[in-house]
């Protein structure tokens, strides 16, 4: 018979289909039959419908290991799908933290089953127990920091693009004090307040350019560690306290005001305080602005500024400065601010922040050996930049107060400083001839200018940030144009030097000098305009509202005359008894 040729392989294959079959429940415990018993049944078997069962079997079989690879391969799909929800739901989480940190309000979960099971809430304390629960518990946890928690994650995901070498965007982040200044475009992070932070928008890829920009994004617990530690006061390392809430970081800059355009035009609305007079004349007029928006003249006079109605000439007023002399004066774009800067020649320096319709100092800015020579505010109000006999220049936070970064590249004293209208470059000068152009939202170097003979004075923007005029001891305009950095235009304005410089919304140029005259041109070097002199050096001259022009001069005096005509309106004084209404 065929059957007897099986060989062994199949005899053991046929054994282990024959034990599959079910026994009956009567006979479950009975012992198992024999190897032998169960051939010889199987030998009795009819081999054609042995070998169909064998193949049903067989397809059978290999049906059930299709369904079971089908089903592996949806096990796998929806445990991938779990994992991508999962990392979604964290990444919410972290976003609703952010948001949270950001309007200073606890992050509010949706509807859960755990929050409908909250407990009710207690029963209200008593009065004094209330005073107590009102202070917060000091946090005990540990600070964290650029060093410790912060870097390992930058390093391992980031510094390949943002490195000393490979600064992407201009980014490095490969220290804190590189990760604090930012990129190109800017500071990437403000400490204290992870939901202003443009990191955590931009790990978060909630943001372009999303970081990082190939495989795996950072993880919810490694975008928790950059939101704490921003939360923290982004710290270099672990020795730092961890900063003040917001509100209370915030506190002593409540005057602060953010730059906008809207309403009327800032004037004073509040009782500026009663100036005082010297005996004789008055200081030297050096430093003099008008409002770009207001009929309003700032007048640096003795440890005060003076503030005039440029319509009516009137006094409004005096804004206190007991550090010293004022040796620069400059308002805000929007008017809305007035920032002050000088001191004590050879001992103090210093910069103040004045919010013109209040009257209030919004804050103190640097802390110098000697007196601060030049200075100029953001155009979004957000940083100060000072320069001095020190030959560096700082910028600060008008916020907080502090130091952001500092340039030293001058050989000399700095006596100009001055921001683009459009807030993008920072253009500083000395009296060597030195001219830089920086980034000024970090403070890296752009190009240096040349052309000046000899000390530059005074620098000063068109409108649309395009031009820039620079004035120097050698009595020359140079024009420049800001995008290609380069010159395109120098002439000749006055005999001897050429002390200050300002543009109108028109284009067109003034220029004073130690010449003692004031002049109007256009951006081609056409005199458009002679003014009468005062019989001094002229230190400052600018464009005031409703056409009029400015000019202080050495001895005291500041000049208003008619831009039309060119004839005098009114002489004011740095001594408010020796000025004339």
């Amino acid at each position: 018979m065929k059957i007897t040729r099986l060989n062994l392989g199949l005899r053991l294959v046929l054994c282990a289909a024959l034990s599959l079959v079910s026994v009956p429940a009567a006979r479950a415990q009975e012992a198992a039959p024999s190897i032998d018993a169960v051939l010889d049944q199987l030998l009795a078997q009819d081999p054609a419908a042995l070998a169909n069962y064998i193949q049903a079997m067989k397809a059978t079989s290999a049906q059930q290991d299709q369904e079971a690879a089908e089903l592996r391969k949806k096990s796998e799909a929806l445990t991938a799908q779990a994992a991508d929800l999962e990392s979604r739901v964290n990444a919410i989480l972290v976003q609703a933290k952010a948001l949270a940190d950001k309007f200073n309000m606890d992050p509010a979960a949706a509807p859960t089953e755990a929050m409908a099971a909250a407990p009710a809430p207690a029963p209200a304390p008593a009065e004094g127990e209330a005073m107590m629960a009102a202070a917060p518990a000091e946090d005990t946890s540990p600070v964290t920091s650029y060093a410790e928690h912060v870097k390992p994650i930058l390093e391992a995901r980031c510094f390949k693009c943002h490195n000393a070498d490979t600064s992407k965007g201009g980014l490095n982040l490969a220290s804190h004090a590189t990760t604090m200044a930012g990129g190109s475009s800017g500071p990437i992070l403000t400490a204290g307040d992870p939901g202003a932070s443009r990191l955590i928008n931009l790990v978060m890829q909630s943001e372009e350019p999303i970081m990082p920009p190939s495989g795996d994004p950072l993880t919810p617990e490694q975008i928790e560690v950059l939101r704490k530690w921003i939360a923290d006061g982004a710290p270099a390392d672990g020795t730092a306290k961890r900063m003040a809430k917001k509100e209370e970081a915030k506190a002593a800059g409540e005057a602060f005001v953010a730059a906008s355009f809207d309403g009327p035009p800032p004037m004073p609305e509040v009782a500026l305080a009663a100036p005082h007079a010297l005996p004789g004349r008055g200081v030297v007029a050096r430093a003099v602005d008008t409002s770009p928006r207001s009929p309003l003249m700032a007048v640096g006079g003795d440890r005060q500024v003076l503030l005039y109605q440029t319509d009516t000439n009137a006094l409004l007023g005096a804004l206190p400065f007991p550090e010293g002399d004022v040796f620069t004066l400059t308002f805000s774009v929007n008017g809305e601010m007035l920032l002050a800067a000088g001191g004590q020649e050879g001992d103090t320096g210093i910069a103040v922040l004045w919010n013109i319709k209040t009257g209030e100092r919004v804050g103190t800015y640097g802390e110098y050996y000697d007196t601060v020579l030049a200075a100029d505010i953001s155009p979004d109000h957000r940083m100060i930049a000072l320069g001095g006999p020190n030959k560096k220049v700082r910028v600060y936070s008008t916020e907080t107060r502090e130091e952001l970064f500092a340039m030293e590249k001058h050989n000399d004293w700095i006596q100009a400083v001055k921001f683009t209208p459009d807030g993008e470059i920072l253009t500083t000068a000395d009296r060597a001839g030195g001219m830089y152009v920086w980034q000024a939202a970090n403070g890296r170097e752009v190009e240096q200018l040349r052309g000046h003979e000899g000390g530059i004075n005074a620098l000063a923007y068109t409108a649309d940030s395009a031009i820039m005029a620079s004035v120097g001891d050698d009595g020359t305009v140079q024009l420049w144009d800001t995008w290609k950095y380069t010159r395109i235009r120098s002439f000749a304005a006055h005999s001897k030097a050429a002390l200050y410089v300002d543009i109108n919304a028109d284009g067109l140029i003034i220029t004073a000098g130690a010449d003692q005259t004031t002049k109007v041109w256009s951006q081609d070097g056409k005199e458009q305009k002679s003014f009468a002199g005062p019989g001094d050096w002229v230190y400052a001259a600018c464009f005031g509202q409703n056409k009029k022009v400015v000019g202080g001069t050495w001895t005291g005096s500041v000049v208003l005359w008619d831009f039309e005509s060119g004839g005098e309106i009114a002489q004011l004084s740095t001594n408010p008894v020796a000025g004339s209404a």
